[in-house]
């Protein structure tokens, strides 16, 4: 195995996503053969809100923005992720055939480990003992979100009642 199939590995086993196999060399190289390695320029947009996507992104060298749009139209910055984070983006693409939620930008020559649902759900119906761990993951990415949207949702509300009853 070559040098970056080595450092590929031992970037996947710094993601979260991946815990459950992270110490379990046989899945962790059966996992790692349905990755493909990408270069990517600064200013590249990796993912734009509203299209449809496939892929999961991890940045594997270099860093990314964030970004969502408002009603009015204006893009605004959520987050700026690196490499050093151990992040990945475009999780949800390996669930479900939705819409992006948000624009992705790399802000400097990056490269990424892509992951595309058509491996990941072959992979996942070939040894679900890899894949539904890291299926449960995402669920628990998933949840997550949505407990903080409802949260953030109630905060507005009572905010809003406030102000009424003023």
């Amino acid at each position: 195995m070559g040098r970056t199939e080595d450092e590929i590995r031992d970037k996947l086993r710094q993601i979260h996503l991946f815990a459950s196999i992270r110490d379990d060399e046989e899945a962790l190289e059966r996992f790692r053969k349905i990755t493909r390695l990408t270069s990517e320029s600064r200013g590249t947009v990796m993912i734009r809100e509203g299209d449809v996507g496939a892929e999961m992104y991890i940045v594997y060298r270099g860093a990314v923005e964030i970004q969502k749009r408002t009603r009015a139209g204006d893009n605004y910055t959520v987050v700026r992720l690196s490499s050093e984070d151990n992040v990945f983006f475009g999780e949800l693409a390996l669930v479900d055939d939705d819409k992006r939620s948000a624009t992705v930008i790399a802000t400097e020559d990056s490269e990424f480990i892509v992951i595309s649902k058509t491996d990941f759900v072959k992979l996942g119906d070939e040894r679900p003992d890899i894949g539904l761990p890291i299926t449960r993951e995402i669920a628990k990415i998933l949840a997550s979100r949505l407990r903080k949207t409802t949260g953030d949702m109630l905060t507005i509300f009572d905010a809003l009642v406030s102000e009424l009853q003023q």
